[in-house]
């Protein structure tokens, strides 16, 4: 085993000690219902992206964010109350550092981050895991937010990329919500995420109309769910992304 994958095993053990462990700050727990917004904002460059995020976004308590440019001032999109910003980097080029970046109206217990190299382009694609303390329950909800690998030859990496989150699965017994940008551009990478999600009881919110961004015919970004039920989904169009958002309003069902 090398090194690398070692300090990989050894990350995820830890993540998966740590889960309902920590202490949970004053007034800090989410309610139901819960608003939650996914959207790839292809590295903040495209002009009216910060103000699709505050009218689309501005009112959701977990908003998963995917290319995410840390020089952006995400609190911008709640200026007048606090917004936890949990960020995991993955592509770097001179200053621009983008990532995945979970906007939150509470404080997370724990982040921990993940990532895997394009094989292709030797750039990082990044997951944030972050865990939020619920109001009126003993259980916590997992949040994962996941920019896939996108550029590979069969599905590999892809699989390897998900195997630290499906230990984070197999250990949590609370809610989850994954979400974020899968490039599921093929059958195959679509069936691969569909079978490994589900073993651990996951499964995608469907939208109607479907207005997912799409390549080769498939949709790329899912919202997956665990011990939740959407009481509304919808896809947004825009123009600011290459990218479309998706909303989703979820209530608790465990």
């Amino acid at each position: 085993m090398s090194t690398t994958s070692q300090e990989l095993e050894g990350a995820v053990e830890g993540c998966a000690r740590h889960l309902g462990t920590m202490p949970v700050a004053l007034g800090q727990e989410l309610s139901f219902p819960l608003n939650v917004a996914s959207w790839n904002i292809q590295k903040s460059g495209n002009p009216g992206w910060l103000d699709d995020l505050t009218t689309f976004a501005g009112d959701t308590q977990l908003t998963f964010v995917q290319e995410a440019a840390l020089f952006a001032n995400l609190a911008e999109v709640r200026p007048n109350a606090p917004l936890y910003q949990s960020f995991s980097q993955g592509y770097t080029s001179g200053d621009l550092q983008t990532g995945v970046m979970t906007l939150s109206t509470h404080a997370p217990t724990m982040q921990c981050n993940f990532t895997r190299l394009e094989p292709w382009l030797g750039t990082p694609k990044a997951a944030a895991v972050t865990e939020h303390a619920l109001s009126g329950y003993s259980q916590r909800l997992l949040a994962i937010n996941l920019h896939a690998v996108n550029f590979t030859l069969g599905t590999e990496d892809l699989r390897q990329q998900l195997r630290p989150l499906k230990t984070l699965l197999s250990h949590h017994r609370g809610p989850v919500i994954l979400a974020g940008d899968f490039n599921t551009w093929s059958d195959a990478r679509q069936t691969l995420v569909d079978a490994a999600l589900a073993r651990y009881g996951l499964q995608p919110l469907g939208f109607e109309p479907d207005l997912r961004t799409t390549a080769f015919g498939r949709p790329l970004d899912h919202i997956f769910v665990r011990g939740l039920a959407a009481l509304h989904t919808e896809v947004i169009p825009v123009r600011s992304s290459d990218h479309n958002m998706l909303r989703a309003r979820l209530q608790l069902t465990m």
